[in-house]
């Protein structure tokens, strides 16, 4: 098999196909997609034209088992390796249908947290500071969570987000002054 290596992936080709441009499987986001995979899905999209691409990922990941080590599928990871090969010209995407859920959910939100005092500055040593403690966000549905995105839309330049694929969120409290900060960490993007 001949291989190139591309920036976060790995093309493989069958070596007497290779000339040909014939695409034998590609491995994306961790997960390797044989052409039988990709007949597979193209098969599912012309039976089902109106399936979304979120139906979609979910099928993908119970048909290739791609699940984390919890045992969740790994459905985000999987959309962006759809939406990739859709990029590429592998495959043909339905379009998508709605805006997404974070664009409908922010409307009202803010009144249903009130336990988050005024903004202030806060400039004193660590010390001065007193306890820190770095909380993990549990869900996004989570009391944690509306506090979070609301110092994130009250504090900083670009809001709360949209985050994109695999995520993280602490929120960080002080003994002194509460909550005082909020963190993130996501997926890097394609591009």
């Amino acid at each position: 098999m001949g291989r190139g290596q591309g920036e976060g992936e790995r093309w493989i080709f069958i070596r007497n196909e290779y000339t040909s441009g014939k695409l034998e499987g590609m491995e994306i986001c961790g997960q390797y997609f044989s052409r039988e995979t990709l007949r597979r899905i193209e098969g599912e999209l012309e039976r089902e034209p109106g399936l979304s691409r979120r139906e979609l990922a979910r099928r993908v990941c119970r048909w290739l088992e791609w699940r984390s080590p919890k045992g969740q599928l790994k459905e985000m990871s999987c959309r962006k390796a759809l939406v990739e090969l859709h990029r590429r010209g592998v495959l043909t995407l339905p379009e998508c249908r709605q805006a997404y859920g974070f664009r409908k959910r922010r409307e009202g939100w803010e009144d249903k947290v009130a336990e988050l005092p005024e903004g202030r500055e806060v400039s004193c040593s660590l010390e001065e500071l007193g306890g820190v403690e770095v909380i993990p966000v549990p869900g996004r549905s989570s009391k944690l969570s509306k506090i979070w995105r609301r110092l994130m839309e009250r504090d900083h330049y670009l809001g709360s987000g949209p985050l994109c694929g695999a995520q993280i969120r602490y929120l960080v409290r002080s003994e002194q002054y509460g909550w005082v900060g909020g963190l993130s960490f996501s997926g890097a993007t394609w591009r």
